[in-house]
């Protein structure tokens, strides 16, 4: 369907709802924009480069499928040459991360388009779009500083024996605590050390829809059962302590204690999927879970199940 008018604003709408199609349709008709019309996100970006649109509004299903994954990407890569993009959705708690990972500059519900059409083209800042993978720029994995030395005991006192004193007024000393057992207390501090191995590396990471860095998850399909995969070219030894900032496709970031579960050579790779190591995040906060879990609708993680 294409509604044409000399000049117009050019809007590619990508998605099968049939009343919002309809809506938009009458609209455009009344407002002068030239309206394309896509049931699918198939080819997404063959049709960006031969409609040439100033504005794509992406209008997702209930339920989100695999190839929407590659229409969020396209759409990623049209905002970096300065197509706007709006996001349409039932309910704006679906499509707000979606957008926040495609780069978009708006996420509207349906019931907001559909009262209002010309909120389509209402101009707000764009959201900053990740910056793409850069082998160059892989992550290296840096030893924490070294502990200082322990400071020397302090040197003691020599007490002169009551028998030497030679006659001399000794003072009563008050009756002195029992002795500890200094041997016990390092064979405990050895046991502690061995319990809590030290932190080994710490390392950032952000990953998006174009980076190689991905989440992985384990039998369970969750990323409770998972964590980070870091595309690395030198990675640390399985059972290394990590320290990983992590940031995640919408901005924000966290820091989380993780551990190498697994490594994936070179080897071991096929077509397009890097070397790098698995690290088993510890301690994933819920709002950072829900956050991750919803970018897995738009790239799948990896799956991996950890030996037994």
């Amino acid at each position: 369907m294409t509604v044409a008018g000399a000049g117009s604003t050019r809007i590619l709408v990508v998605g099968s709802d049939a009343e919002l199609a309809s809506a938009l349709h009458v609209h455009a008709e009344a407002s002068g924009w030239a309206l394309y019309s896509a049931p699918g996100p198939e080819d997404l970006e063959v049709l960006i480069r031969a409609v040439a649109p100033h504005l794509v509004v992406l209008v997702l299903p209930p339920s989100p499928g695999a190839s929407w994954g590659s229409a969020l990407t396209a759409v990623q890569g049209a905002t970096r040459v300065g197509i706007r993009v709006v996001m349409v959705a039932a309910s704006r708690e679906v499509v707000e991360p979606l957008a926040a990972v495609a780069g978009a500059e708006r996420a509207l519900s349906r019931a907001d388009v559909l009262a209002l059409p010309d909120i389509l083209v209402e101009s707000r800042p764009a959201r900053p779009s990740p910056r793409p993978f850069d082998p160059s720029r892989s992550p290296a994995l840096v030893p924490p500083a070294p502990a200082p030395p322990p400071k020397p005991p302090a040197a003691s006192i020599p007490v002169v024996p009551v028998s030497l004193a030679e006659g001399r007024d000794v003072p009563t000393r008050p009756p002195s605590r029992p002795s500890l057992d200094l041997m016990a207390l390092i064979d405990e501090e050895l046991v502690v050390e061995h319990r809590r191995p030290p932190m080994n590396a710490r390392v950032d990471v952000n990953v998006s829809l174009v980076s190689e860095h991905n989440f992985y998850v384990g039998v369970t399909r969750r990323i409770d059962s998972g964590g980070v995969f870091i595309a690395t070219s030198m990675p640390p030894a399985v059972g290394t302590r990590v320290q990983v900032n992590l940031g995640l496709a919408d901005g924000r970031k966290l820091e989380l204690e993780g551990e190498v579960a697994f490594l994936r050579g070179k080897s071991a790779t096929t077509g397009r999927q890097p070397a790098g190591c698995g690290v088993r995040l510890h301690g994933v906060p819920g709002w950072a879970v829900d956050a991750i879990e919803r970018f897995f609708q738009a790239r799948l993680p990896i799956a991996y199940a950890t030996p037994s």
